[in-house]
């Protein structure tokens, strides 16, 4: 059972936040149960689909989006393993996005009421859950401002950075080199910026060996240089509360 949590993308989130005594870990695990495979390019969830479950995301990356009128998607967020993947919808009894898997990817599905026994059973994940929610908005109105108010390359070397820092909580080894399964199409997506501006801001992070791409991953050799051109501040990202046990 140790090596279940050891190994848990979840447990790990969660203990970046606070800390997780044995019956808080176990409670966890049990979000973990049942795991599936969803292979690359699969739909998790259409927009307007019922709204009935949200998932652990143990393997792979995935990203929700909405569909426009004219056919082009809006990319909102981007999934790293260690993820809770449809938090945001709870409140709601249909799915507001839709969501589909950027690579090869293993989720476990954890029904809505389920939630009911976790937050009877546990102050401390129901704080951190609290916490999580409170995160993703954060991450959003920082992708706000990411939107309107900063160049092709701050908005470039902006998102890749976050999602450095995203995958630290769950990854310890993340340092100055990292390689992301995200395609010039899902980064134009997410930033509103054409494939020839994402291509063009490419080539320059080339040059300056920030970066290299192929195969629809992109390998950041130089986080910190990255860093440097966003001008980046992880104050967002930062847990909303210490642990009250401490």
């Amino acid at each position: 059972m140790d090596n279940d949590v050891d190994n848990s993308c979840i447990v790990k989130h969660f203990k970046s936040y606070a800390t997780l005594d044995e019956k808080d870990q176990q409670l966890l695990l049990s979000l973990e149960e049942g795991p599936r495979a969803w292979p690359k390019n699969t739909i998790l969830w259409h927009q307007n689909d019922q709204s009935d479950c949200f998932y652990t995301l143990s393997k792979g990356w995935a990203c929700s989006f909405r569909e426009l009128k004219d056919g082009t998607r809006q990319v909102l967020d981007i999934y790293v393993p260690g993820d809770i993947v449809g938090l945001r919808e709870f409140s709601f009894q249909k799915r507001i996005t839709s969501v589909i898997m950027l690579n090869d990817a293993e989720l476990c599905a954890f029904p809505r009421h389920h939630l009911d026994h976790i937050f009877s059973s546990s102050l401390m994940l129901c704080n951190i859950m609290f916490m999580i929610t409170s995160r993703d908005q954060a991450i959003l109105l920082e992708r706000l401002v990411n939107l309107g108010r900063r160049s092709a390359r701050e908005k470039l070397a902006h998102f890749l950075v976050e999602i450095s820092y995203r995958l630290q909580r769950t990854n310890a080894r993340v340092e100055d080199h990292l390689s992301l399964p995200l395609s010039q199409s899902v980064l134009g997506d997410a930033l509103g910026l054409s494939a020839v501006h994402v291509s063009r801001t490419f080539q320059e992070f080339r040059r300056e060996g920030l970066l290299k791409t192929g195969n629809s991953h992109l390998e950041l050799l130089d986080i910190r240089g990255l860093e440097a051109v966003a001008g980046f501040d992880a104050f967002y990202l930062e847990p909303p509360i210490s642990d009250s046990r401490s």
